[in-house]
């Protein structure tokens, strides 16, 4: 197994997860546990070999820009490693795999395969955000049929649509529209926001959406939120920066190879319980801004400042978790099993707090008429650079 890069510990591991010979799984805890033997005899040529390697180039290499990689020739896109171990992943490194937006805060995202960056991070990234009539903001925790409600912005013709499964009509919101309702002001995480609601239709909409009284509210002054004591910023990490309706900082990013090792953790404690449902989730129920692909299994944790493309990201930390974790996304219920939340909590807790995926700020290029400030869009399939703390 050391052509896999598996430990005793990991092969003991996967024993306990019920791995056996021939069994259906191809990856556990993020590492692949088989491997295809390729016999070469008397008769074989290199063009035999050099077929066989085109083979898994086409059907198994992982290829997230093509137009990155479409020009490179065999031996640049495929190199063996001195172990004798096809290393052609290494050579693609960590990339962007999916970005999403969220522009009602705790209301479902919308994917995109590129996005324009602004100053308080993806463009309309929750910019809106739903009120009681008690002045409660409205979050998953309390409302968890807000994640069934689905967004989408469409730049080009200017506006925001949102359905939800208790409306009939799609609502469509104009983004430059001037009929907004009277301005005032709210405070959310010892932050002052200047705000702006809608007519009556819209609110009802949402009321009628989430099943109880509302109103839709929208970040509207261009200067930044204040912040009211700036030694009780209450969870927000970021004081530096231009926020929206966010918790703790501009963007969280999620890794697929930490999601991976989670679930392999899911399905081990799992089998070790008598009545356990399967539970398996995907890099969505973390509600990310960013996913990335390529690194190993929490190196996040370790990373500084990092690199997209030619935009420049600063790590906040850990992004603290809580039970809206538990909330399946799909449906808008609650886990009954306390799931993830409880695996989490058995290896990613520290000093008391459950984290998972990383918080960054954008680092906004100062100069005028720089080559970042003329291109600040995100794309799926950049490469991703990170600075590790590590020396």
């Amino acid at each position: 197994m050391k052509y896999l890069g598996l430990s005793h510990m990991d092969i003991l591991l996967n024993v306990e997860a019920g791995h056996i010979c021939w069994d259906d799984y191809d990856i556990l805890r993020g590492k692949p546990i088989g491997a295809v033997r390729i016999s070469f005899g008397y008769m074989s040529t290199f063009e035999d070999a050099r077929k066989f390697i085109s083979f898994v180039v086409k059907y198994f290499v992982s290829k997230p820009n093509a137009t990155a990689t479409q020009h490179l020739s065999l031996e640049e896109s495929l190199s063996l490693s001195k172990t004798g171990v096809l290393n052609s992943l290494s050579t693609v490194g960590i990339y962007v795999r999916s970005i999403t937006v969220y522009p009602i805060k705790s209301c479902a995202g919308f994917s995109v395969d590129s996005w324009p960056l602004s100053n308080s991070g993806l463009l309309h990234d929750r910019e809106w955000i739903l009120k009681s009539p008690n002045g409660e903001i409205l979050t998953q925790k309390k409302v968890p049929e807000m994640c069934v409600i689905s967004t989408f912005i469409d730049l080009n013709q200017g506006v925001l649509l949102v359905e939800s499964p208790h409306c009939k009509e799609k609502l469509q919101i104009n983004l430059e529209s001037d009929s907004y309702g009277v301005k005032e002001e709210m405070v959310l995480h010892a932050q002052r926001y200047e705000v702006q609601g809608y007519d009556n239709e819209v609110d009802m909409w949402f009321t009628n959406a989430i099943c109880r009284p509302c109103t839709l509210l929208r970040f509207s002054s261009s200067e930044d939120p204040c912040y009211m004591n700036k030694c009780n910023t209450g969870t927000c990490r970021d004081v530096e920066s231009r926020l929206n309706f966010v918790n703790e900082a501009q963007f969280l990013l999620v890794s697929q190879e930490s999601v991976s090792e989670l679930n392999s953790r899911l399905m081990i404690n799992m089998q070790k319980s008598s009545n356990g449902q399967p539970i398996h989730v995907d890099p969505m129920r973390f509600r990310p801004n960013l996913v990335i692909s390529g690194a190993e299994p929490f190196a996040e944790d370790c990373w500084r400042e990092l690199r997209i493309g030619n935009k420049c990201f600063t790590s906040l930390g850990g992004c603290n978790r809580c039970q809206m974790i538990n909330i399946d996304h799909h449906t808008g219920k609650a886990q009954r099993s306390k799931e993830p939340l409880a695996t989490l909590a058995s290896f990613r807790r520290l000093k008391g707090k459950i984290t998972f995926g990383i918080l960054l700020r954008y680092e906004k290029s100062e100069m005028v008429g720089s080559i970042e400030d003329s291109t600040s869009l995100l794309q799926v399939g950049e490469r991703v650079y990170p600075v590790s703390n590590q020396l």
